[in-house]
């Protein structure tokens, strides 16, 4: 009997160790799972044992009928991609689910932690609390005394704490102000001399221009008491044609210095009171007609008899050139109403200086020192006007760093015709401003 159960331990620790293999016991799993069919009616078919173990052997007997093979894949070839499939794809699969599973497990890891602390501190406040309601225990009277004496501790430090911190934020409060106040002093100390000397240099300029001004003004006028003002013009005129050897008519002449200033014809310039030398001290702009190159070719072809280099763009080059050398301006609408932005623009500092502005600047409790203009439209009918409007801005009156509040300025450059259609005189201002409204 002994010798039968060695043989028999002997057979059941190689059918184990067999079985463990990952090799052979996996296809035998993989095996048994494919022919389940075939075992079951090995072990539960009808018919003899004999005739059913025939009937296995007959239909696995691979060596005999190789063509079994690829009749019967349940055989070898799925259960070997099974086991190759479990061995070698499996694994590499698990590994991936893992490794996208690993943030949620150790999420849930940390959370079961978090519970576990949770839990053993209100334990130990629960055993505390259970001692402290225990009056037999001495230590409790300790206990609630260390207590008090910890709240106390900390209420002391955090005021210590807090009268250092108010302390060194005083001190630092009071040396950035003081900072600060020396700051705002030097910039508007600084600010006032750089506004004072613009004022002189702007002064300066203006009288300068005054007097070249009046200077050329009044030099044209003493040279005009000779002759009345139209034949001011046409002698200066003649003269200038001249110098190409070109000499018009008087008739010629008047009719180029009637088209220069909108006249009709040359006898309107003559019997014109107004055309007169007392109006040629307020003339400061000559609009240039758009029909002038017409007009001067009229005035050609009853002139080129007599002269046959003579043109209408000769004339008006002699024209211009005339107006260079004297103290008025033959020019465009589009250039005077550039030329006047320009001029308002430069004079801005008066306006700030004016009447006009001062209502709308003292309800923006701001010191301004700049105003922007910009032309809206122009037109010429019976004056020509300019309307400009922009914003005048600065800083505020107490806090020189801190912008103040803006002002919407309007306006109205007019300039009155003095001397025929298109003689006009310097503008006049009209002014007017509001606080700035802000969406």
């Amino acid at each position: 009997m002994q010798v039968l159960d060695d043989i028999w331990s002997t057979i059941k620790g190689n059918a184990k160790t067999r079985i463990k293999d990952p090799i052979a016991g996996t296809f035998i799993v993989s095996w048994c799972f494919c022919n389940w069919d075939k075992l079951a009616l090995l072990f539960w078919g009808k018919g003899d044992l004999e005739k059913r173990i025939n009937a296995l052997v007959e239909s696995m007997s691979v060596l005999s009928n190789p063509s079994l093979l690829k009749q019967d894949l349940d055989l070898l070839v799925i259960p070997t991609v099974l086991t190759i499939g479990y061995l070698f794809i499996l694994p590499w699969a698990s590994l991936w689910v893992k490794e996208k599973q690993k943030k949620t497990a150790v999420l849930q890891h940390s959370h079961a932690v978090d519970l576990d602390i949770e839990h053993t501190k209100k334990q130990w406040e629960l055993n505390k609390e259970r001692l402290r309601a225990n009056p037999e225990k001495d230590f409790l009277a300790q206990d609630v005394t260390l207590d008090i004496q910890k709240e106390k501790d900390r209420v002391e430090r955090r005021n210590r704490i807090r009268d250092y911190i108010d302390k060194k934020v005083k001190a630092a409060t009071a040396i950035a102000d003081k900072a600060k106040a020396d700051a705002e002093a030097e910039q508007i100390s600084l600010e006032k001399k750089r506004l004072e000397l613009e004022e002189k240099q702007r002064k300066a300029t203006k009288e300068k221009q005054r007097y070249e001004e009046q200077s050329a003004i009044h030099n044209a006028t003493m040279a005009s008491h000779r002759f009345p003002a139209v034949f001011y013009f046409m002698d200066l005129l003649s003269n200038s044609l001249k110098e190409d050897g070109v000499a018009l008519t008087a008739s010629g002449l008047a009719s180029c210095i009637a088209a220069v200033f909108g006249y009709e014809i040359a006898d309107d310039l003559i019997n014109d009171k107004d055309f007169n030398n007392e109006n040629l001290s307020k003339l400061k702009y000559i609009i240039l007609d758009n029909d002038l190159a017409k007009k001067l070719d009229d005035i050609c072809e009853l002139e080129n008899s007599e002269n046959e280099d003579l043109s209408s763009d000769l004339i008006f080059d002699h024209t211009q050139m005339l107006f260079e050398r004297l103290p008025f301006k033959l020019v465009s609408e589009d250039t005077l109403a550039e030329e006047i932005s320009e001029r308002v623009n430069e004079d801005s500092y008066d306006l700030l200086m004016g009447d006009e502005l001062s209502g709308p600047m003292a309800e923006t409790d701001t010191i301004f020192d700049e105003i922007e203009l910009s032309v809206d439209v122009y037109n010429f009918n019976t004056s020509f006007d300019v309307k400009l409007s922009g914003y005048a801005s600065g800083s505020h009156r107490r806090e020189s760093d801190v912008p103040g509040r803006d002002i919407t300025v309007s306006v109205e450059a007019k300039c009155q015709p003095v001397m025929g259609y298109f003689g006009l005189q310097d503008y006049e201002l009209t002014v007017n401003g509001a606080p700035r409204d802000y969406d």
